[in-house]
């Protein structure tokens, strides 16, 4: 399954260690989650950080002294559950089941509890730790709100052939762009491979596409929920290594692209920082915009993802910085290159072990090459 893309007959591939040459085994999976629902964060200043969420298109669910908790326009209570702390930074990522037993077979395959949910709609929960450090809850029960009405459908579009709209103009409302879910979280592990395997084996989830290096071992694995023939986005997670461990970016759903471009305009107005959209991505397909928080965090609204059911195959492909994206802006080169702490965690992976300095030089060599190659 290769990509095809701008550039991409230029590009070098090893004969002896293709991609795929070093597959990602899926372990037996304790549990299949059925939604990623909310990110853990910890938050210095509550007020800030919610005219930022509610200029991005998220609404308020509870604030109190001690938490922050808000929500997209669908009827899932929070997407984002922040505690009151002296300094900002990503905690976690929470996913549901749906059936209780699901909580008792991942307790036990754990050796944990089901502890009650104090939190807006109530429910219960099963606390984790991957080995990269991120805290992972497991939800069951949590009620359902009513959605917020809000548009539901893409603006019809004329084509050559097919004129839908007649007498009408095509006008999106001028106002930050209604968040629909939460859709993706990536985070970077300097033991992406132990990483993957976790969460393989405890929640289920499957590699959609793969993206190595020449050596052939997997640098970048974007991972989907295991939902049988229902279909789930072509990935809820994404783990990296070379980035250092943690947060890297999350993205949140709208309905179109015409969401996405007024919340573009919408966020402009209000001074935030733009990082890089609108563009199309190739694995996925999003539609994309990309943006920092007043922390510096990246989020990213997206709309028109690719779906799979859980028989479509896992696909290994090259790392390209060319291949991340099919058509938009120019990528910003420090995208693909590490911040100060990530720098430090990869120095930390390389004294522990888990990172080295020949697959270090390897990774490097294989993002350095431009991504449009003629400019």
């Amino acid at each position: 399954m290769s990509l095809v893309y701008p550039g991409s007959n230029t590009l070098e591939i090893s004969t002896q260690t293709p991609p795929g040459s070093q597959p990602i085994e899926r372990p037996e999976a304790v549990i299949k989650v059925d939604e990623l629902t909310y990110l853990l964060w910890e938050a210095a200043d509550f007020e800030t950080q919610k005219t930022f969420l509610l200029d991005f298109g998220m609404l308020l669910t509870e604030e109190s002294m001690d938490a922050l908790l808000m929500r997209g326009y669908s009827s899932a209570p929070y997407n984002y559950v922040a505690r009151k702390a002296a300094k900002t930074r990503f905690v976690g990522v929470g996913f549901s089941v749906l059936e209780r037993a699901d909580l008792e077979k991942l307790a036990q395959a754990n050796n944990t509890s089901i502890e009650p949910l104090q939190r807006s709609g109530g429910g219960e929960v099963v606390r984790l730790t991957d080995p990269a450090g991120v805290e992972v809850e497991v939800t069951f029960g949590v009620e359902r709100v009513a959605a917020v009405e809000t548009r539901s459908a893409a603006l019809p579009a004329n084509t050559p052939n097919n004129k839908v709209r007649i007498n009408q103009g095509h006008r999106a409302p001028l106002q930050a762009a209604p968040v629909m879910k939460l859709g993706h979280c990536v985070m970077g592990a300097n033991n992406m491979m132990d990483v993957c395997q976790w969460y393989m084996r405890n929640l289920g989830l499957i590699p959609t596409d793969v993206l190595c290096i020449a050596d052939g071992s997997p640098m970048l694995a974007f991972m989907r929920l295991d939902r049988g023939d229902k279909p789930a986005d072509h990935h809820s997670i994404v783990i990296g290594k070379g980035q250092g461990n943690g947060y890297i970016h999350s993205a949140y759903e709208v309905i179109d692209l015409d969401a996405l471009g007024q919340g573009q305009q919408y966020l402009k107005a209000k001074k935030y920082q733009h990082v890089w959209g609108i563009g199309r991505h190739i694995l996925g397909s999003q539609l994309f915009d990309y943006w920092k928080d007043p922390q510096g965090y990246e989020f990213e609204h997206y709309a028109d993802s690719d779906v799979f059911t859980s028989d479509y195959p896992t696909a290994y492909h090259p790392l390209d910085s060319g291949n991340i994206y099919a058509w938009g802006q120019d990528m910003p080169s420090d995208m693909l290159r590490p911040s100060l702490g990530q720098l430090l965690s990869i120095f930390k992976g390389i004294r522990e072990g888990s990172v080295t300095f020949k697959w270090l030089k390897t990774a490097m060599k294989s993002v350095s090459r431009p991504p449009r190659p003629w400019l």
